[in-house]
């Protein structure tokens, strides 16, 4: 059973959001907006959103990927908080299902 990623705020030139260590190069970062929730998807295929309506912004996102794409993988899914400048954050993430 895959662990739940260790999500932690992290200061980017784009404000502070929602990172964690993914395993491969990278340092995703997420970073909410006042407009909705960000999101990054790596280059290892995970994806994770911070903010307001996370989870709602990650199954739009995947749902159109799956309609639009040939080979769009399955994700094991998950949800969590984390406190952003004494606020809590809701966090939605997606991992490609290894096979």
């Amino acid at each position: 059973m895959l662990a739940n990623p260790d999500f932690r705020a992290i200061t980017t030139d784009r404000g502070v959001g929602v990172t964690y260590t993914c395993g491969c190069p990278c340092t995703p970062a997420a970073v909410p907006a006042a407009a909705g929730p960000g999101f990054e998807h790596c280059c290892c295929g995970k994806v994770h959103f911070a903010g307001p309506g996370a989870a709602a912004a990650l199954d739009g996102y995947l749902r159109e990927r799956k309609a639009n794409r040939k080979r769009e993988p399955d994700y094991t899914r998950g949800s969590a908080t984390v406190d952003l400048g004494g606020a809590a954050t809701e966090v939605a993430w997606a991992f490609p299902v290894e096979a």
